[in-house]
């Protein structure tokens, strides 16, 4: 059985997903109720029976808004959270998150135990919203739960496409526009080693508030300019509003006409099953055009472009010092955010990767170099006559890569081979000792994986415990994937004027 993690998530905003490395490559699991798609949205309904999570309980935002939660993940870290009517209760974020994670699990139809997983978070998040992020993981059944930055792992997701191709060192940019965050990262490869720099955030801009700004911008007022309401904006937004399930069905249709305009130069949302104070029954189909979209996201795009030239500025680089803006997050299919971004910056926006599950990958990847850490119960543990405890590095760019081990148990008459998976590379037969060393040769751009067995004198195999021995000859991460700091918190929740820390 393998010793690495293996499995990564990408808990997003607005929606989620789930992949594993397997021997190289990495599968993204679908969705088993929504065919076809391999995200989940990130909304949780509760009734009194039962708990939906996903696409449904989406569709329930429209009929039963008070027991349905989403973009919990803004409030990550806090003590907020959210009343559900249905069950007389009050959910955190991190309770909501663990149901999401949850559910993720029923993607995966391998066979499994996810004991173990990397799940990625925004680089802006500070470590109060890190640790509820590792409770809310905890929460949904993992023993282990190891922290990733998204924009590391959408560059080890590209990182590992691009194998084939040597990239060379220099800068890139990570531009994560998704459904509820935005983040941007500098990442610096040097000697084939990645390592976010600097980065500047938002958590409360993507594309839901793009779905918000179109029925409060657009759809409200034009509702408004036809026939007679008071406060409509009020009366749609106030949890106890009148129109407060309609404003949740103006939302999923901007967020459809959002798509369509991705593609086509208008889009049209109904407005119906209304009536104003006047008892006039609201009746219209109104045209969003391209223009009228663009316009209205323009300033939330620019803003995202200042928090690069505050990057750049940071930094002391211009934009000739960048190769590229690796566009990630789903709101990036947008054409204009591509093109504004590209055209005001001058760095060539690429678009290589598919968005809405680079990160995922990117975990997938960074799990397969980590060592899983959950202890085995001793009926579970095998029972070997040799015990081998190995090291050796799990990504690296050198030609050869240590290997080594300490053995225990009684090596006399005994013998050792290793042999890569590919068949090429042979170690021979060698005598086993308490200690080997062992230089692996690796193929470029690719995981390399080695099998060691363990032979008595007539070349019968011996039972032990060691692990396939997996090494990715790509680009690994310099550092520590998350920021380290020495640090004094008084995790109070309502406030986080009480943190004092020490940088180093």
């Amino acid at each position: 059985m393998e010793n690495t993690i293996n499995i990564g998530i990408d808990l997003g905003t607005t929606n989620s997903a789930i992949a594993k490395f397997v021997k190289g490559d990495v599968i993204v699991f679908n969705n088993p109720l929504d065919y076809g798609r391999s995200t989940l949205p990130s909304v949780v309904y509760y009734k009194k029976d039962r708990i939906v999570v996903g696409n449904k309980a989406k569709e329930y935002l429209e009929r039963d808004p008070k027991n349905v939660v989403g973009l919990f993940k803004r409030k990550m870290g806090t003590s907020e959270s959210f009343q559900i009517k249905s069950i007389n209760e009050s959910k955190t974020p991190v309770d909501l998150s663990a149901q999401v994670l949850k559910e993720l699990k029923t993607f995966v139809n391998t066979g499994d135990t996810l004991d173990s997983v990397v799940i990625t978070i925004p680089a802006s998040f500070d470590s109060i919203q890190s640790n509820a992020t590792k409770e809310a993981g905890k929460q949904a059944g993992f023993k282990q739960v190891v922290l990733l930055q998204e924009p590391i792992a959408a560059s080890l997701a590209y990182a590992n496409m691009k194998k084939s191709k040597e990239l060379s060192d220099g800068n890139w940019l990570v531009y994560d526009l998704g459904g509820g965050t935005f983040d941007v990262a500098l990442v610096r490869i040097k000697d084939g080693e990645m390592k976010v720099v600097d980065h500047e955030g938002d958590n409360f801009l993507g594309g839901s508030d793009f779905d918000r700004l179109i029925v409060e911008k657009l759809i409200i007022p034009k509702i408004s300019e036809q026939y007679t309401f008071e406060d409509l904006e009020n009366q749609m937004k106030s949890a106890t509003g009148k129109y407060n399930a309609k404003y949740y069905s103006l939302l999923n249709q901007a967020e459809e006409a959002k798509i369509r305009l991705s593609a086509v130069s208008s889009a049209e949302i109904i407005v119906e099953r209304m009536e104003d104070e006047e008892g006039n029954d609201v009746d219209m189909e109104i045209t969003i055009t391209k223009s009228e979209f663009n316009d209205l996201i323009k300033d939330s795009i620019d803003g995202t472009i200042e928090m690069i030239k505050t990057i750049l500025t940071r930094n002391s680089l211009t934009s000739n010092d960048v190769q590229f803006n690796l566009m990630v997050g789903g709101s990036t299919f947008i054409p204009f955010v591509r093109q504004r971004v590209e055209e005001v910056l001058q760095i060539p926006a690429n678009c290589e990767i598919d968005p809405t599950t680079a990160v995922a990958i990117g975990a997938a990847y960074y799990a397969a170099t980590k060592q899983k850490e959950v202890s085995k119960d001793k009926s579970e543990k095998k029972q070997s006559a040799i015990s081998i405890k190995a090291s050796y590095n799990k990504a690296s760019k050198e030609t050869d890569e240590l290997f080594a081990a300490r053995i225990k148990g009684n090596t006399e008459g005994l013998f050792y081979k290793i042999v890569r998976q590919d068949g090429g590379f042979d170690s021979g037969l060698k005598e086993l000792s308490e200690r080997i060393n062992e230089d692996l040769p690796l193929v470029e751009n690719t995981y390399n994986f080695f099998t060691l067995t363990v032979y008595d004198g007539q070349n019968n195999v011996i039972e032990t415990d060691i692990e396939p021995i997996g090494i990715n000859s790509g680009f690994g991460i310099s550092g520590q994937p998350l920021p380290e700091d020495i640090c004094l918190e008084v995790d109070d929740l309502q406030s986080r004027s009480n943190k004092i820390s020490l940088d180093i």
